[in-house]
């Protein structure tokens, strides 16, 4: 559907409150973990237990975000998108107003349950109101919600806690993400009428579980199985003397570097384009871990991290921008995009476990093996869908 020319700066006005809401909605996953130690001083947790309040999110997203994916695809993603508003808010508020374990631990379920919605139903609700032209470079942008989010929990953590308090900065977190939904809620019903492909459809596997989407989702999941195992254990590759020449948190911040390059480069490309993008991003990955845990030297290991979490950005985006072109009905887009999280959030789990063995046993000239070997896995995934040839829209 192409929108008329007065539609056009209320519709960018919605994407951009979208994104933006999706950035905070990653720091919603990202906001506890500044307060590890609050939780253990302050709380009188365990250091474990104040680990599950950070990861407990994160385990909604692996076992519910294909679930999600057909229940937004039953209820459309604008409706979807304000239920998930309405639950994670109260949440956040609880979460902020409580210092009891047991609360805590019931805040964050209740914030996960929204969480995973939102995951899967922002990009499909950016998908539905974006002209077809627009939609690969913004989920290109979308995709990097999650680095996005850390960092700006970071920053907020470290403006905030200081000198108001650690329940005063997650109260801010959560109110921020609150004003930003209502706003983008108000912007969406001012729009001239959502496209057809956002209504409500029947929920099905039909053009969910194609060849396509199933290859996405691998490579998705290789994608995080290999950007998790880097910056999990980036910190502590860093306390080794000699190592990096720049902070960790610099090598994480690098990543929506790639997410904007990748945003730019999908502007009005065809499938066949971003996946090669995605391919081309992934052999970058393999090179980079060479240089960053192999090669040895604190100048190429700094380089090659930066380099890696720059072409991360570029990998995640570019498989998220071509979602659109592989579905057979543009409303199998929610589940699709829940299929590929839901891929994502299993390797969530599976990443940092994987990654201490290898360390463990082999080091880090192993553990930089292991992730160029699941760059190379990733890229090979795509190989197959280079066929998706010149479409350009679905």
């Amino acid at each position: 559907m192409q929108t008329l020319p007065a539609d056009r700066p209320l519709r960018i006005a919605a994407i951009v409150l979208l994104l933006a809401t999706g950035v905070f909605t990653g720091a919603q996953l990202a906001k506890t973990a500044p307060l590890i130690g609050w939780y253990v001083e302050a709380v009188g947790m365990t250091l474990v237990e104040a680990g599950w309040v950070t990861a407990l999110i994160g385990i909604f997203v692996a076992l519910a975000a294909l679930p999600a994916g057909f229940a937004i695809a039953r209820m459309g993603p604008q409706r979807a998108f304000v239920v998930a508003a309405a639950i994670i808010v109260p949440g956040g508020l609880v979460l902020a107003a409580t210092t009891e374990p047991g609360l805590i631990f019931i805040a964050r379920m209740i914030e996960g349950l929204g969480y995973v919605v939102l995951c899967v139903g922002l990009p499909s609700l950016l998908t539905a109101i974006s002209p077809p032209a627009w939609r690969g470079p913004v989920l290109a942008i979308w995709s990097g919600f999650v680095p996005l989010g850390y960092a700006v929990s970071d920053v907020l953590a470290g403006l905030i806690v200081p000198a108001f308090g650690a329940q005063s900065y997650l109260l801010v977190v959560v109110l921020l993400f609150a004003a930003l939904a209502l706003a983008s809620n108000i912007v969406l019903r001012w729009l001239t009428g959502v496209p057809a492909d956002a209504a409500p459809a029947a929920a099905g596997a039909s053009g969910v579980f194609s060849l396509p989407i199933l290859l996405v989702a691998f490579a998705f999941g290789a994608f995080v199985l290999q950007s998790v195992a880097l910056f999990t254990f980036m910190p502590t590759f860093a306390a080794v003397p000699g190592t990096l020449l720049i902070a960790p948190a610099m090598v994480a911040l690098a990543t929506p570097i790639g997410n904007a390059l990748a945003g730019v480069l999908v502007a009005g490309r065809t499938a066949r384009f971003i996946v090669l993008l995605a391919l081309a991003a992934f052999v970058v990955t393999t090179i980079a871990a060479h240089f960053a845990f192999v090669a040895g030297g604190p100048l190429a290991a700094s380089w090659g991290a930066v380099a890696m979490a720059v072409a991360s950005g570029v990998v995640a985006s570019a498989l998220f921008a071509v979602i659109p072109f592989l579905v057979s009905r543009p409303q199998a887009i929610p589940a699709a995009i829940g299929l590929v999280s839901q891929a994502g959030g299993l390797a969530t789990l599976a990443s940092p476990p994987l990654a201490a063995f290898i360390i463990e046993r082999a080091g880090w000239t192993g553990h930089g093996w292991f992730l160029g070997l699941t760059g190379l896995v990733g890229a090979a995934v795509l190989v197959p869908l280079i066929a998706a040839g010149k479409r350009r829209a679905p």
